[in-house]
This record gives C-alpha cells, sequence and structure tokens, in this order.
C-alpha cells in the first residue's frame, strides 16, 4: 500500500495508486509556478483504471489560526483550477519524467474529483474558532467547483477515510 506524507497526515493508498505531491514536483515548483503566481492543491492520487483524479487539499486549523486575506474556498477553487492547467501544459512540457508521464496518465482519468480535508478545533475558542460553519462548507464547495466536481469531499480525516478507497491518518 503506497503512503505519503502531506502536511503530518498520512495517506495509504490502495495497491496500484499512484501519486504526486504535486506542488513539491519539479515542473510546478521550477517552472509552471512562475506563470502569475499559480497555486496547486497538496496532493494528486490516481487509480489503476484511471476512473477517477483525486485534487486533494489538506489544512489543518486545529492549532493554528487561518491568517490569509484570501476567503478559504475561493483559494481551494483557484488551487484546483491553477493545478488542472499545470498537469495539461505538464503533459507536453514538463522537462522530468515523473511529472510528465504523472500529467499524462491523470490528464487521461475519466472524471475530476476534489477533496478539501479541513480539520478543525472540536471545542472551538477565541483562540482557536472554526474557520467556517462545517453545515454549509460542502455547499459553498460546491458552488466554487460546480463545473470540475459537482460532488467536492469537505470534511475531516476520518470523514474522508469513510468516503475513499484510501484511509487518512491525522497526527
Amino acid at each position: 500500500m503506497p503512503s505519503v506524507r502531506v502536511d503530518r497526515f498520512l495517506f495509504d493508498l490502495p495497491i496500484g495508486w499512484t501519486w504526486l505531491k504535486y506542488d513539491e514536483c519539479t515542473y510546478y515548483r521550477f517552472h509552471f509556478n512562475g506563470l502569475a503566481s499559480s497555486k496547486a492543491v497538496d496532493l494528486l492520487a490516481l487509480d489503476p483504471q484511471r476512473e477517477a483524479l483525486w485534487m486533494i487539499e489538506v489544512k489543518d486549523y486545529r492549532r493554528h489560526r487561518r491568517t490569509k486575506p484570501e476567503g478559504l474556498f475561493p483559494e481551494v477553487a483557484r488551487k484546483v483550477r491553477d493545478t488542472l492547467a499545470g498537469l495539461a501544459a505538464g503533459r507536453v512540457a514538463a522537462n522530468d519524467s515523473l511529472s510528465r508521464q504523472f500529467a499524462v496518465d491523470a490528464m487521461q482519468a475519466g472524471r475530476l474529483r476534489v477533496a478539501f480535508l479541513l480539520e478543525q478545533p472540536q471545542s472551538p475558542s477565541k483562540l482557536f474558532p472554526q474557520v467556517i460553519d462545517p453545515a454549509t462548507a460542502k455547499t459553498t464547495l460546491k458552488k466554487s467547483l460546480r463545473a470540475i466536481d459537482p460532488h467536492p469531499f469537505v470534511g475531516g480525516a476520518s470523514a474522508l477515510s469513510a468516503k475513499t478507497a484510501w484511509t487518512v491518518t491525522p497526527p
């Protein structure tokens, strides 16, 4: 079972799945990122049959407050959009074989899926408030990403593990 660590979370993917920490790959970091300060999701995961490409963004607000002025969901939507643009360009322009091959494979996926792993304090306080109301989080993200994934996932690690083919172990 391939495993990958993203922001202290451990993702265990089924055998045959491939993954790429897109925001850390050579093509994105040294070439595509220079285009109008593009953004990237944390992790891309592709099933062996290429039925779905998962674009996964991880945010953990249990210990640190959000400090960015931009809205949370427009930021996630921008990361998804920029990642898709980077994959489309990377399949022909990436100069490293890992980035190029993953982009080629990813662009053959039959479906695009978005997972926003959002951990918030279980007991909100003034110091560590909830970033967004969990009841409205999915609806808000659906509106932002309806052209890409009409049913995005929003929630914590245990909920994501229950709804996907992989498991996520929080720190």
